[in-house]
């Protein structure tokens, strides 16, 4: 049978073992049940055929009982009409002379017995049985435990069985679950109906139909974006190559200012709307195939494209432990996280200081750190700073506030696990990069 439901998981293990612990604990209970009414029920015979036997002239012998019966706990008297015992089983109940019919208690060396008295039809004799009262309570006592502690076993049992076999059952949906958790959240990926449960086939198509509708969006969210920033930055360009012609001299002072600020804010302009093309274009192929590539021409690549930058601002920049390592990324993709990062470091760290790109080799990855003697990044933004956007109370220098989160999703593109802390070398930023080997 082929268990492609979660309904049928559960109940085609659950049933069979319901079934099985029921006839197993009521096959015990049946036993210890029968086994402590038949030991009183022999000692009970024994006293009843004893009192036959010397009625006849005859004894028996309490060897042929089990050691565990307790003969003591029972006895029977037969008397005349003077009260003269004619029959005694036992002597070491003393009992009062006359006895009314019908069941009675007497107390005999601390001990409470119940006695049952019955008058003859035919003769004027009494015919009289008792047991030791403690004997009725445990009897009760053993009979209810025979079947109160299996009960509460089965109970047990059950709820246990229970709940293995439900989270078994359940296993699928947990799968599932646990899948949909370990997704990056670019992974819009169809997830497959194979070896799904019947009850999961509905919910993983409504989830692949999601998916694929917020991958159109994201797409049309993504052409947009590149479209935008296209046609932002041609007339930016046509407006600033019409400034440069102006002759700056022949304007006054008030309006050389003006024009400066307009020059200054076309070039924000051309410089946000490239990072917003590149914003969508960090967004596009998520799902091309990433093989390993040297990471030294790289490294000094992007080192050389940010040296003039560092030059102007007089911060030193230099790669430490420059050898030939491999990693799988994307080459490019890595140039424009590191030059992100070493553009962000030099822009943060004041003039005569250091920017170091440091190259360490681990077991099974490649961790690359860029650091600078900036002011660093406070523990409650380090989090925000990956943010579309975002950029820290008081900050002065200029910016989109769009490098970071380009990184992380280029990052993210490339399985390179990205964080940020403080550089121990030089006590400013420190952004870790983990590539895998």
């Amino acid at each position: 049978m082929k268990l492609s439901s979660i309904r049928s998981r559960i109940l085609i293990f659950l049933i069979p073992l319901l079934f099985v612990v029921w006839g197993v604990f009521s096959a015990i209970v049946y036993n210890m049940t029968e086994e402590e009414l038949y030991e009183t029920h022999d000692a009970q015979a024994f006293q009843l055929v004893s009192a036959i036997a010397q009625l006849e002239g005859d004894t028996i012998s309490p060897k042929h009982l089990d050691d565990h019966h307790e003969l003591n706990d029972y006895f029977v008297v037969i008397r005349d009409g003077d009260g003269n015992d004619l029959y005694k089983s036992s002597d070491q109940v003393q009992l009062p002379q006359y006895l009314r019919p019908g069941a009675q208690e007497i107390e005999h060396e601390g001990d409470s017995w119940v006695i049952w008295s019955f008058p003859g039809e035919k003769t004027d004799r009494q015919y009289i049985i008792g047991i030791v009262f403690d004997e009725a309570i445990e009897l009760a006592d053993q009979t209810v435990a025979t079947v109160s502690i299996p009960l509460g076993l089965v109970l047990v049992f059950s709820i246990i069985a229970t709940v293995f076999i439900v989270k078994r059952g359940l296993r699928p949906l947990t799968t599932l679950s646990e899948t949909l958790q370990t997704r990056e959240p670019e992974s819009l990926g169809k997830l497959t109906t194979e070896k799904q449960a019947d009850e999961l086939v509905p919910i993983v198509n409504s989830l692949n139909m999601l998916f694929d509708k917020i991958e159109d969006y994201l797409a049309r969210e993504q052409r947009f974006i590149d479209d935008a920033a296209h046609e932002i930055r041609t007339p930016l360009t046509v407006v600033k190559a019409q400034c440069q012609v102006i002759e700056r001299d022949a304007l006054d002072d008030a309006t050389r200012l003006r024009f400066d600020n307009i020059i200054e804010g076309v070039d924000r302009a051309t410089h946000l709307a490239a990072k917003l093309l590149e914003h969508a274009r960090a967004g596009q192929d998520a799902h091309k195939e990433i093989t390993e590539h040297d990471l030294l021409p790289v490294l000094q690549e992007s080192l050389a494209q940010q040296a003039h930058a560092a030059l102007d601002k007089n911060v030193e920049l230099q790669l430490l432990q420059s050898e030939h390592v491999a990693a799988v990324v994307d080459p490019e993709d890595l140039s424009a996280v590191l030059g992100n990062l070493i553009g962000n470091a030099i822009r943060h760290t004041p003039s005569d200081g250091e920017v170091i790109v440091v190259l360490e080799r681990g077991d099974d990855h490649i961790q690359l750190s860029v650091e600078d003697s900036g002011p660093g990044v406070p523990e409650k933004y380090r989090e925000k700073v990956f943010e579309r956007f975002f950029r820290m109370p008081g900050q002065s220098s200029s910016g989109a506030g769009l490098g970071l989160s380009i990184t992380q999703t280029l990052c993210r593109r490339n399985g390179i696990e990205i964080s940020l802390g403080n550089s121990e070398r030089l006590g400013g930023a420190c952004f870790m990069l983990k590539l895998k080997r």
